[in-house]
């Protein structure tokens, strides 16, 4: 979050610098939350779930006006074709599937309980999220 503010330089308001990165730093603490404290009261962990669910909503609201404000109102998040859009867009897709993973694993609803099986999908995501940026 903080290098598509970072991308996005001057057209983006500063205080971006600091929201953004924070919404990610929000989104995780929730998940450690609900994994840690989720065992002994379900419904910590649902509404754990549930407001980083929300808050992901609203980090892609935020992109979404940042590509507006980054291209003077000339792309949105479905239309347009510069560089900065193509990678807001490749953010949000490859964030997009953990919350699915994480309910499904042992700290969400443990509809999965094979230790490799949530292992192997935990790095699939990490490496597809981290390194499809090098492209």
């Amino acid at each position: 979050q903080l290098s598509l503010v970072i991308m996005g330089g001057a057209k983006l308001p500063e205080y971006r610098r600091f929201l953004m990165p924070g919404f990610s730093f929000s989104i995780l603490v929730l998940g450690v939350v609900g994994a840690f404290f989720g065992d002994q009261i379900f419904a910590i962990k649902i509404t754990a779930f549930l407001v980083a669910c929300a808050l992901f909503v609203v980090m892609v609201y935020f992109n979404r006006l940042q590509i507006v404000e980054y291209s003077n109102g000339q792309e949105g998040l479905i239309s347009g074709d510069s560089e900065y859009r193509k990678a807001t867009n490749l953010l949000i897709a490859t964030w997009a599937p953990f919350p699915f993973w994480y309910i499904v694993s042992p700290e969400g609803l443990n509809l999965i309980d094979n230790v490799l099986v949530i292992q192997l999908g935990w790095a699939f995501l990490n490496i597809v999220a981290k390194f499809s940026f090098i492209f």
